[in-house]
């Protein structure tokens, strides 16, 4: 399983920042600055936070304005 999760907002969407802002106020994740994006640790307990699911909790269409990939 990665340690880390990288998610950013898409084509400068206004509604990422909201949406990532929601995301770690639900899951009590705590990101760094990596590029335009955010960084979230995946350590302990993290490893079972359902990231995807959460992200559609707070938009449906969060697909639309944020993306998710693992560092290499």
């Amino acid at each position: 399983m990665a340690d880390h999760v990288i998610l950013r907002p898409l084509d400068g969407s206004p509604d990422a920042h909201r949406i990532l802002d929601e995301f770690e106020s639900r899951t009590g994740l705590i990101s760094e600055p990596h590029g335009d994006g955010r960084l979230y640790p995946l350590h302990g307990p993290e490893h079972q936070t359902h990231i995807v699911q959460e992200l559609t909790a707070v938009d449906p269409g969060w697909t639309d304005h944020v993306g998710l990939r693992f560092p290499e």
